[in-house]
């Protein structure tokens, strides 16, 4: 049995420096943090064309030359003194690991002054032999670092291409010179600088001189503190126009440390899932201020990960934070330009929705396009104080939906300010024609209904200023003129963020998508796959919040019982059929988020669908009004906008 033996120093610091030093971005990470604690605000790197050759020189405080050289050894540190210490770190080195593991693995040679003195020294270290000697520099530290990996012949043989090597590099650099915009960084490969930021402690044009974001992106800033768990985030998130198929746009920080951080992966995943494609992430810089004792990054040789004493409080506050953020966007102007177009709220009373299944184009001409607002004011004064009934019936001509013909609305006894009262439905075999609510206006040539709730009708609204419709391609297309120059905005999607956004405001409760929603009299059977069943039975809590209601049979067949009052106009089977699909994909955090998706894209107009023209313009009032209206909840863009310097490019190519 071999005997247990002592490693020479030598041996046990190329062990530690295979955790510490994977690659020459390693090397890169540890002399610039080094650096950034020295207090440097000027910090140059070069990297020679193999990246084995590393120059990093600052302008830090510099140090003495019994510090120099101690600092070679294992384990010592200026920036701990117990370990109670290491709950109270505001460092980002700390171990003591870093130079002497670079030393064990490369010929390092350190340069340093004290800004008040009047030489500098020269430390000289290569296996596991240190020199000093005085000599003349500049004011700060340089550290150079030459033949990387010389005595380590594996780990040579695993570094990947010069390019490749680099590229690690640029990232590690990258993220630091974010999180410490006052500090001006560059980095030199083969004579060219590939990288320089100017330390001008502005972070939005810190992160585009840093390469994370390529400039053109629209920025919003995220601001967000919870008092009570003392944890505060700011940064900057993109529009979602723009995102990318990976995660390397976004960045966080953690107390001024770039970590990988999976709650902040989590938050934006949530708070952009209606804004973008899945599987697609956005562009943001997150950086989380959090009292050290609650972080510990004493997890990880390398200081790439930490853990929460707190997690669940951190992602609730960067959570909301972007989600603020990302509703937040000012619209002062647009605003105060539809403040007189508006419909007022005590008018939007109960959605009605109506899908049209005949041969004939059908013009639509509600506020909403497909939903028709309804009053009942007129009504309630009218019925004193008796409980008043309004029953819309007529002959179905080409509508069969099925299950419906008639609509009872109960109404409250009457008062003067009396609120609207709940809706309930009597249910037969199919849809009217032309439904009436209150009174109706009915143009049989042009097959067209025009709802009129009372007497006395809304004045035609009006876009803002600057913004004029100009034509109506293919029932699908708006194509509008604004004060920046062409605008071309798709209908269907349009309305469906318009609805999704609605949805989300008019919740009375977490996840409620509407207090009306519709019993259905003959419940509708559903022929669900094995695997759609089974995502309804796992579900169905969470639909039920949401206004649907299923019940099931012995020999395992559902059906719907009641619907949300948005999807009374559907065919129920393949509605739910559709849902059922979705959130068979999607995280069970967003299931809501999801279920709501889907009822506001199965409501909107689709394309094709003739709008008339007060439809349209009270469409593009309702959609430019609302949060987010840049994509629908699924991510594709609503509009594609021209300016006129961008047209007069493509007529005038350079």
């Amino acid at each position: 049995m071999p005997k247990v033996q002592v490693l020479p120093d030598y041996i046990a610091s190329q062990i530690a420096a295979g955790e510490v030093v994977e690659r020459p971005s390693s090397v890169v990470k540890e002399l610039v943090e080094n650096s950034i604690d020295a207090g440097a605000t000027d910090i140059s790197i070069s990297v020679s064309e193999g990246c084995r050759t590393i120059s990093i020189a600052d302008n830090g405080h510099g140090m003495l030359p019994e510090d120099a050289i101690l600092a070679f050894q294992r384990h010592a540190t200026s920036k701990l003194a117990s370990a109670d210490d290491l709950w109270r770190l505001t460092s980002l080195g700390f171990r003591g690991e870093a130079l002497p593991s670079i030393a064990s693995v490369a010929k390092v040679t350190c340069y340093t002054r004290l800004h008040d003195a009047p030489s500098g020294f020269r430390i000289d270290a290569q296996e596991g032999k240190i020199t000093s000697t005085e000599t003349g520099c500049a004011p700060g530290t340089t550290m150079e670092v030459v033949d990387l990996f010389y005595n380590v012949p594996a780990r040579l043989k695993f570094l990947k291409k010069a390019s490749t090597e680099f590229a690690h590099i640029q990232e590690i650099v990258q993220s630091l010179a974010i999180a410490y915009p006052h500090v001006a960084i560059s980095v030199e490969h083969e004579g060219t600088v590939h990288m320089r930021t100017s330390g001008s402690n502005d972070l939005k044009q810190v992160v585009k001189e840093a390469k994370l974001f390529t400039g053109n992106e629209a920025l919003i800033e995220v601001d967000n503190q919870d008092v009570t768990h003392g944890v505060k985030v700011r940064g900057l998130v993109a529009k979602p126009v723009h995102f990318r198929g990976d995660r390397k746009a976004i960045l966080t920080m953690v107390n001024n440390r770039p970590v990988r951080c999976p709650l902040t992966y989590k938050a934006l995943e949530y708070a952009y899932s209606d804004l973008i494609p899945r599987g697609r992430h956005p562009f943001a810089v997150i950086s989380i201020e959090i009292d050290p004792s609650h972080v510990d990054v004493n997890i990880h040789p390398t200081k790439k990960e930490i853990k929460y004493s707190q997690g669940n409080e951190v992602y609730l506050t960067v959570q909301r934070a972007i989600v603020t953020a990302m509703r937040s966007v000012p619209r002062q102007e647009i605003d105060q330009a539809l403040a007189q177009s508006k419909p007022k709220p005590e008018l939007a009373a109960v959605s009605l929705i109506v899908e049209s299944r005949s041969a004939e184009p059908e013009v639509y001409t509600s506020p909403d396009a497909q939903i028709a607002y309804a009053r009942f004011e007129n009504a309630v004064e009218e019925s004193h104080h008796e409980p008043a009934s309004i029953v819309a019936e007529a002959p179905a001509r080409s509508r069969q939906l099925g299950f419906r013909d008639r609509l009872t609305f109960n109404l409250p006894t009457a008062q003067p300010d009396a609120e609207r009262g709940t809706m309930q439905f009597a249910a037969e075999t199919s849809l009217p024609e032309e439904t009436y609510l209150g009174r109706s206006v009915q143009d049989a040539e042009e097959g067209s209904y025009i709802p009129v709730t009372q007497e006395k009708t809304q004045a035609r609204r009006q876009l803002p200023d600057g913004w004029r419709l100009l034509a109506y391609l293919k029932n699908t297309y708006f194509l509008v003129e604004s004060e920046q120059g062409l605008e071309i905005i798709e209908q269907h999607i349009a309305h469906e963020r318009t609805i999704y956004e609605r949805l989300l405001a008019a919740q009375s409760e977490p996840g409620r998508l509407t207090e009306l929603t519709q019993t259905l009299l003959i419940s509708a059977p559903l022929r669900l796959s094995a695997e759609q069943s089974a995502c309804l039975k796992e579900n169905q809590e969470t639909l039920s919040k949401l206004g649907f209601e299923f019940e099931h049979t012995a020999d395992g067949d559902s059906c719907c019982t009641q619907v949300p009052l948005e999807l009374a106009h559907k065919n129920y089977e393949a509605a739910i059929q559709e849902l059922l699909d979705q959130l068979i994909t999607c995280d069970h955090a967003n299931v809501i988020l999801e279920a709501t998706k889907s009822v506001a894209c199965q409501s909107a107009v689709k394309n094709g669908m003739t709008l008339s023209e007060d439809s349209i313009i009270s469409l593009l009032c309702d959609w430019i009004a609302t949060p987010r209206n840049d994509t629908c909840p699924h991510g594709r863009p609503v509009r594609m906008s021209f300016s006129m310097d961008k047209l007069f490019q493509m007529f005038h190519p350079a």
